[in-house]
């Protein structure tokens, strides 16, 4: 989004645009044939960008009856993923989706503010300067805490909240206003079941309105196949992809073949487990353009190989099951909250987490005691600055069960150098002082977290997916499902005696018994594993001229040990993960392979 007046500025590549009154630009990009639905009138005009379930009769509806850009409900009127963007006597609003699948991001160029939907396009036009400390928490598996999680990479280019809008004055200045809140979770699961089935079928029902041809994973998990079965209910024709993992014991192929007999409509694809690549296949040569390090790059040849083989079907979008694990399964912390509502129901789950996980009593018990977001972060700053000082050892006094806290603390990698700790130390200090949760309870705050998180998964997968075609589509993670979910109390919408039971309940009329009956979930760390060993020269190759070893952030000799041994010294594969990712996505910034 430009503003109207000089000196004009546009990114390169922008094949697409649309004009102010006075012909300069107001929205340029590179977007796909009927992506954008837009109105006008003499004070203003309106567009939405994605997939959007409003005609548009109804889109000039809602821009006539507007006083100001502030009272623009679109969410209210439209289903759907989309950007808004919006101009009203001069006064310009941009928004992206309250999940998160849709940012937005601004900087300044002289006077003019430029806002855009992916940071590494305003990091280019104005010169930006890689940060850091961005970096730095990029390294920490899976990820750092809120709000370390959402550190732009280019020390000029900010993120604006999810739950936030842009909003562009006529002088220029910019503020970010709030429009989204997280629905109070009174619903109990009885309630819940058919408002958000509801919600999933308008979803969608929104992506395969346009009728063609649609693909779709079936994975044979429950999210990807209630996605699918709403789907085959719709006009458009469906290609089901199923790719199978080459771990005997993994039982998705089963699930997915008993999914799929249910849906006789459907085309089926199967990628056999010998051409399905494996984690860290091709990664010497990604080469995508993200706006950020994401550790998902690692399997970019597998998301690759499943979109060339539904690419002779040319399917205009892919639909897949992202965000069914981050608005159907709710965090263990909700027992904190539990415990003084239903203390009997708490104790249950309690015994059942217990059972699974190994929870001791008293360690439990410690946890669930009154304890705000900053004590949480203020542990893990001390930690760390303990870890920094040379004092890492066993804690001392009584453990505690970091799963019932507000946040997980994550794996700082051995391969880190002093810098690299001296600057995430100094940022989670900083937040310890300052951050504000998402939510008032630890539940409500793990909730918004995991769903952001699964929400930055989808769009970066997303933008891998770009090269390739067709764009993907998340409909677990539209703000109507996610709000219809979130709006069932934690102990309802989860439970360590069945999984996903409020996502069953939901999807009991759409999706096959069979398919409700499984208690199972493939475990990916074998894949993991194996994906490692075969990949442990490259590996080690990358480190011998680690961009991330010329910023001074990690020590190379030290990676390199861990690459040739096949993993992490406590046996997690995944730590190396985010390493690799931000060493490839630096390498990508330019062709020396150099920031």
């Amino acid at each position: 989004m430009l503003a109207d007046r000089d000196p004009l500025v546009e990114p390169a590549g922008a094949r697409r645009r649309l004009c102010y009154r006075s012909g300069r630009p107001w929205i340029v990009g590179d977007w796909p044939d009927g992506a954008v639905l837009s109105a006008t009138t003499g004070r203003g005009g309106l567009a939405l960008i994605g997939c959007a379930a409003i005609s548009a009769s109804g889109l000039r509806r809602l821009l006539v009856s507007a006083r100001d850009v502030h009272d623009l409900d679109v969410g209210r009127e439209a289903a759907g993923d989309y950007h808004v963007v919006a101009q009203i006597d001069g006064v310009g609003r941009m928004q992206g989706s309250a999940t998160g699948t849709r940012r937005i991001f601004t900087t300044r160029q002289g006077e003019n503010v430029l806002a855009a939907d992916r940071a590494d396009v305003l990091a280019e036009l104005t010169g930006a300067a890689l940060d850091r400390t961005a970096l730095a928490l990029a390294l920490l598996d899976p990820s750092a805490p809120y709000p370390l999680d959402d550190v732009v990479p280019w020390a000029s280019v900010d993120a604006v909240a999810p739950d936030h809008y842009l909003v562009v004055d006529r002088d220029g200045r910019d503020r970010h206003v709030r429009w989204w809140r997280q629905p109070p979770a009174v619903l109990s699961r009885a309630q819940g079941a058919p408002v958000l089935r509801a919600a999933l079928a308008e979803a969608v029902g929104a992506r395969v309105a346009g009728g063609r041809t649609v693909s779709a994973d079936l994975s044979g998990g429950l999210d990807s196949t209630s996605v699918c079965c709403l789907a085959s209910r719709g006009a458009a024709e469906i290609v089901a992809v199923t790719g199978l993992a080459h771990d005997p014991g993994d039982d998705d192929r089963v699930w997915a073949a008993r999914a799929a007999a249910a849906m006789p409509g459907i085309t089926r694809e199967i990628v056999p487990a010998a051409e399905l690549p494996l984690v860290f296949d091709g990664i010497a040569t990604a080469d995508e353009p993200l706006d950020r390090p994401f550790a998902g790059i690692v399997d970019r040849a597998k998301l690759r190989a499943t979109l060339m083989r539904v690419a002779l079907y040319d399917p205009r979008l892919h639909l897949t099951g992202f965000g069914g694990d981050e608005i159907a399964v709710a965090a263990p912390n909700y027992l904190a909250n539990l415990l003084a509502r239903r203390p009997l129901t708490a104790v249950r789950h309690l015994r059942g987490h217990r059972a699974q996980d190994g929870w001791a009593w008293a360690a439990s018990a410690r946890m669930l005691r009154r304890r705000d977001y900053r004590d949480c972060l203020g542990d893990m700053a001390r930690a760390l600055a303990a870890a920094r000082r040379g004092e890492l050892r066993a804690r001392r006094g009584a453990p505690y069960v970091t799963a019932l806290d507000w946040a997980m603390p994550p794996v700082v990698p051995g391969w880190l150098t002093g810098a690299a700790l001296d600057l995430v130390a100094e940022a989670f200090a900083q937040a310890a002082e300052r951050a504000v949760p998402l939510a008032e309870t630890r539940s409500g705050h793990a909730d918004m977290f995991a769903v952001r998180a699964g929400a930055t998964t989808f769009r970066l997968f997303d933008q891998i997916a770009d090269a390739l075609g067709p764009p993907l589509a998340a409909p677990l993670l539209d703000e109507r499902v996610v709000r219809a979910a979130l709006a069932v109390r934690p102990a309802d919408r989860s439970s360590p005696e069945e999984y996903k039971p409020l996502l069953k309940e939901a999807m009991r009329p759409v999706v096959p018994a069979a398919a409700l009956r499984r208690r199972t979930k493939a475990d990916a760390s074998a894949e993991e594993h194996r994906g490692l060993r075969a990949n442990r020269d490259v590996l080690v190759k990358l480190c011998d001229d680690s961009p991330l070893a010329d910023l001074g952030l990690i020590e190379p000799a030290v990676l390199r040990e861990v690459c040739r041994r096949g993993g992490a010294p406590d046996n997690r594969a995944e730590a190396l993960q985010p390493t690799i990712a931000t060493d490839v996505w630096l390498r990508t910034l330019d062709g020396a392979g150099r920031p």
